[in-house]
């Protein structure tokens, strides 16, 4: 468990205005906020804001809010011990973690150390080996010392000498084959992966090397040109990406990304100067890389090599055009040309000009189907209807699919009923046939996952050939080898496994908020609605009366205004004694914020607040009058609490009318006592409405 100390050290070193500018443009508003769209939902006017004083922020919008933990959980979708160690090694503190997870997060610190070891180990026999083989293929092609030394090139000669370095640095043999650069031999020897390969490091999105992807230097003596790390606790290939961690920021300031298939052609667009790039390693354009790439930027070109496979990338491609509203688009390069090829022919200028001229992914791949038939015969065209709708399967429940019909029929000459009513054929047929593919990788899973028990197990003989370890298993030693066991001898050249790892060739700032919006799963009619910002909210399930719906909202203003200007609200103490609050919460916040000294800073502010209520980073940050208001801030403290008090005495007033109506069982002198009551809310109620004309109520129907 990560201590509370931990936590508040994390939490000072983090600062919330920098981690969001990563991924969006904030422009101040009012005195104390920043404004900017929202980049966890699409909205083209910004309602999403950052309170630099208190550290929290809010969207308006999807109602989400919170501090730099709750936006980095659902940025990056963490839980929360996650978060606090994402951000800890962001800031380089390294956390003191409870004994019963020490190990987990020891462990995952300890694979990135494997993998930083190694990548500086095959960088230096790189540079300075006497095997010039690496230095020979840099160099023809065209990578000189410096982009060697950017992108920490290596060489791995294999033998056992990887093995043998990392065990004299005190890495055991488990660690080593937990992070995927060394496994078990059939005679138990630990061997590395690597070998007679040049070496391109894969670092995550902080710098860190976490996998390592091979280039072979003689094809005759491996089965596979590349070779990538396998899956590992650390690295997800349909996750990372080659070179984000240098193209993050050009992404941001060009507002696009390419991304390229291979480590060569980033490199080579990279010297070019066209500096936000990124490579997918060894895989299709992922969910998963499109959610990280569009925190960053909406338009996305894929530059597809001219050659069959890259257009097939392209198909493929195609049901990310509508998520999170990205503009997804592609260039094809001539003549089955990579980006490399076409750099180092034509230049990056050029280059530069194919990409300023991209165009809509759909349109390309329709395009392409239409060249792949004759549309001038029925059959043709019958062809070419068919392919252009198992094309659009992935978008069938798209609100534009009617659009895309029209786009086939324009392009092949057809009635669009006539594709609206094949579609559904088509359709089902996919769908069958994806269920029979889903189906079957299922049984090779559990066929794969029954054999790795058996042999974790001890079965089968030792020596057979079902004992091999399986290169995308991670190579896991048998049950029994002990982790500490010394690194062992080196294994034999030529007794390295069969590699069966995929080859590479293959608006105005004007936003006035709606309170009125249903909590989901409920209707609008008659049921009531639930506060906006409820993360983490108790009262996200209940009920709320229109009224108090309003005045929660008015408690959320409140201490948006209290948690920034403390000292402001201490003559009002007495006042905020007579709020009926409607959220226990927020009185316990107020009162925590009201006890803390005169002068006390916002950072202190915040502690206790949340020392009273865990929640309270996402209670504070709702409230948006202190950045939108032009009144001074004593005029806007003097109309939160009128209209705090005036919506009590509303519902005071209410409650004792309804009583009268409704309560038989009230005897005389009650009765007199509640009308007494309510006459005496009604006059106050009428001072108040005339304290608050004029000022502008975010709260009024």
């Amino acid at each position: 468990m990560i201590s509370d100390e931990d936590k508040n050290k994390v939490r000072d070193a983090t600062d919330l205005v920098a981690l969001v500018q990563e991924t969006v443009e904030l422009k101040p508003r009012g005195n104390t906020d920043l404004w900017g769209c929202c980049p966890f939902h699409g909205e083209k006017t910004p309602s999403f804001h950052v309170i630099p004083a208190t550290q929290v922020w809010h969207c308006f919008g999807c109602g989400e809010g919170g501090d730099a933990f709750t936006y980095v959980m659902k940025r990056e979708g963490l839980s929360f011990p996650e978060s606090i160690r994402y951000l800890a090694d962001r800031a380089g503190i390294e956390l003191e973690e409870d004994r019963s997870f020490k190990r987990s997060g020891t462990k995952r610190n300890r694979l990135i150390e494997v993998c930083e070891e190694t990548s500086e180990f095959y960088h230096t026999l790189l540079m300075r080996g006497k095997d010039a083989r690496g230095r020979e293929y840099c160099k023809g092609r065209e990578l000189d010392a410096d982009t060697c030394r950017k992108y920490r090139l290596g060489f791995a000669p294999g033998h056992g000498m990887l093995v043998r370095h990392l065990g004299s640095k005190g890495f055991t043999p488990q660690e080593m084959i937990d992070a995927n650069v060394a496994f078990r031999s059939r005679n138990g020897g630990l061997v590395d992966r690597f070998f007679d390969r040049v070496m391109f490091p894969i670092m995550d999105e902080q710098g860190r090397c976490i996998a390592f992807g091979g280039r072979a230097l003689d094809k005759e003596k491996t089965n596979a040109k590349y070779l990538n790390s396998s899956e590992t606790p650390i690295f997800h290939k349909g996750k990372n990406l080659y070179g984000f961690n240098w193209a993050k920021d050009h992404i941001v300031a060009r507002n696009e990304v390419i991304v390229v298939e291979g480590y060569i052609s980033a490199m080579s667009c990279w010297k070019a100067g066209i500096e936000n790039i990124v490579a997918v390693l060894g895989t299709a354009l992922t969910e998963a890389h499109v959610k990280t790439l569009t925190r960053f930027t909406k338009k996305i070109i894929y530059m597809f090599d001219g050659d069959a496979a890259g257009q097939k990338a392209a198909r493929r491609a195609i049901q990310f055009i509508e998520k999170d509203d990205i503009d997804l688009r592609c260039v094809i390069l001539p003549d089955g040309q990579d980006p490399d090829d076409f750099v180092r022919a034509n230049g990056g200028d050029k280059l530069r000009e194919l990409l300023d001229n991209s165009i809509p992914l759909m349109d390309f791949v329709f395009g392409k189907l239409e060249e792949e038939s004759d549309i001038s015969t029925p059959g043709g065209r019958a062809k070419a209807m068919k392919s252009a709708l198992e094309l659009i399967y992935p978008l069938r429940a798209s609100y534009m699919i009617d659009g895309y019909y029209m786009q086939i029929a324009d392009r092949l000459g057809l009635d669009v009923e006539m594709i609206r009513s094949n579609a559904g054929k088509v359709f089902r047929e996919v769908q069958q046939r994806e269920e029979t593919n889903r189906r079957r990788e299922q049984e090779r899973e559990r066929a794969q996952a029954e054999r790795e028990r058996v042999a974790a197990d001890g079965g089968g003989a030792r020596g057979t050939r079902d004992e091999h370890p399986s290169p995308g298993a991670s190579h896991a030693p048998a049950r029994g080898v002990q982790s500490s066991a010394p690194a062992g001898p080196a294994v034999p050249a030529g007794e390295y496994p069969p590699y069966d790892e995929p080859f590479y060739d293959e608006v105005p700032y004007d936003y006035a908020p709606s309170f009125d919006v249903p909590h989901e799963g409920r209707g609008a009619g008659g049921e009531g609605f639930a506060p906006a910002a409820s993360a983490g909210d108790d009262l996200g399930l209940a009920v709320l009366t229109d009224l108090e719906r309003r005045q929660l909202m008015c408690e959320r203003e409140l201490l948006t205004m209290l948690t920034t200007y403390p000292d402001s609200f201490r003559p009002f103490a007495e006042r905020i004694t007579e709020v009926e609050w409607v959220d226990a919460r927020n009185e316990t916040i107020a009162w925590a914020v009201l006890a803390t000294p005169e002068g006390t800073g916002a950072a202190e502010v915040m502690a206790a607040a949340r020392a009273v209520c865990p929640e309270a980073a996402e209670l504070v940050s709702a409230g948006m009058i202190s950045s939108t208001s032009k009144h001074p801030t004593e005029t806007n403290i003097g109309f939160l609490l009128d209209t705090l008090e005036l919506y009590t005495a509303r519902r005071r007033m209410k409650a004792a009318q309804g009583r009268l109506r409704s309560d038989s069982s009230l005897g005389s002198d009650e009765r007199r006592a509640l009308a007494i009551q309510a006459t005496q809310d009604a006059a106050r109620i009428r001072e108040l409405e005339r304290a608050v004309e004029g000022i502008a109520d975010p709260f009024r129907q």
